[in-house]
């Protein structure tokens, strides 16, 4: 029932590229939060177009998606395609709420919200996948009778 799971959940041995992107995603996130709030007039200004951060997400979210598929990174390029990967899902998914709404007033609680879900999956995927494991378990003893 549940053994789609085991599809996408990395083995303990290959946990190393999903802690680099929760590295680069953490990293990214706290240094633009402080950034925006220490300098909150420091952003690219195109012809009076406000360039938000998530634009930059975007391009990186791309650019190493087509790196990963094209080159097929291997040992310490895939490190660094894995921790650009992360910096590129923090500048996008800080600013969920912007893209979401399309404007830019009120929308910041969408953002934590977006970094604090995306967490804890990190978290799940990283720290608690025997607990998962021992769930799966338990729900097939009970849904087989």
């Amino acid at each position: 029932m549940l053994t789609w799971i085991k599809a996408f959940w990395p083995k303990k041995e290959h946990k190393e590229i999903p802690f680099t992107i929760f590295a680069g995603f953490w990293f990214t996130y706290l240094f633009v939060r402080v950034l925006v709030y220490v300098f909150p007039e420091l952003f690219l200004n195109v012809k009076g177009v406000h360039v938000h951060h998530f634009s930059y997400g975007i391009i990186i979210l791309t650019l190493v998606g087509f790196y990963s598929l094209v080159m097929n990174p291997r040992g310490n390029k895939l490190f660094k395609t894995a921790f650009f990967f992360g910096i590129g899902l923090a500048l996008t998914y800080d600013e969920l709420g912007m893209w979401l709404q399309l404007r830019d007033d009120n929308v910041a609680r969408w953002g934590y919200d977006a970094i604090a879900l995306i967490s804890v999956g990190f978290v799940n995927l990283l720290y608690l996948d025997h607990h998962w494991k021992s769930l799966t378990r338990s729900l097939r003893k009970l849904l087989s009778f």
